[in-house]
């Protein structure tokens, strides 16, 4: 973590929410796969003299973080991914789980064609919103940014302050990573997780953040699952004789669960 000193005040990023994980999104433009839970940062202002600065008074509309991906251990950026789109036919591609993202360096000393891997709104504006306790605070929230290739990764976030008529271009004022997360095949993505209660609070404050009241479980797991109650149901009504009296029923939480998991996880590519 970095922090700056312009105007007389310190700038101090901090990750009030970091992703755990996501399921990798596709090379076309539309596909999204936002990360669970959304990243979310606070920014921290002080005064001269170390007090907190009044956000309250702040025009923070033209804070701006931007996003940027790193490997699991903060060293490498992570920004470019091999598009198998754009390969030509005549070279071998190296698949993404392997090398699932390469340096400029790399990629004009080869045939292959490249796209962001961090792709979606990587750049977050700053709101003025109420925490759980009811604080103020200034706070970054990106609720749409999807990863392309498979693996651990962590988040770099650089906060910028706009540029003065008369003083220095805009300028990196502070930096933060998040904390590693994992993007998931789609075979393996276990499903978007229930709803954090801090992207509750700010959803009910205007903030577009799709909130979810239960876990979504995979496709995947959802259909293993529904097999294997398929046949203890068949098992079960077997042993209870004509009534079914003793058979293995699904109960309407499990039926629910199981016939409102189709979240964009699934709905999507």
């Amino acid at each position: 973590m970095m922090t700056y000193e312009r105007n007389n005040r310190t700038y101090e990023l901090q990750m009030a929410q970091n992703p755990v994980r996501a399921r990798m999104c596709g090379f076309g433009e539309k596909d999204r796969r936002p990360m669970d839970p959304p990243p979310i940062l606070k920014l921290i202002v002080r005064n001269e003299d170390g007090t907190l600065a009044d956000v309250s008074q702040m025009d923070v509309n033209f804070y701006m973080v931007i996003a940027d991906i790193y490997s699991a251990d903060r060293t490498t950026p992570c920004t470019l991914v091999a598009n198998p789109a754009m390969a030509p036919q005549t070279t071998t591609l190296i698949p993404n789980t392997v090398e699932p993202a390469m340096s400029v360096m790399s990629l004009a000393n080869s045939n292959l064609m490249a796209s962001r891997n961090l792709t979606g709104s990587t750049v977050a504006s700053g709101n003025l919103l109420f925490n759980l306790e009811n604080e103020p605070g200034v706070y970054f929230v990106f609720q749409d940014i999807s990863v392309r290739s498979e693996g651990i990764f962590t988040l770099k976030f650089s906060f910028t302050l706009p540029p003065t008529p008369d003083g220095p271009p805009s300028s990196v004022m502070a930096t933060v990573f998040s904390e590693q997360f994992t993007i998931f095949s789609a075979k393996r993505f276990p499903g978007m997780t229930e709803s954090t209660p801090l992207s509750k609070c700010f959803a009910r404050q205007g903030i577009k953040i799709p909130i979810r009241k239960e876990p979504r479980i995979s496709r995947a797991k959802r259909m293993a699952g529904g097999m294997a109650l398929d046949g203890q149901e068949r098992r079960g009504s077997s042993a209870g004789g004509e009534g079914g009296s003793s058979g293995i029923l699904l109960s309407n939480q499990d039926r629910e669960m199981i016939s409102e998991s189709d979240d964009d996880d699934d709905g999507q590519g």
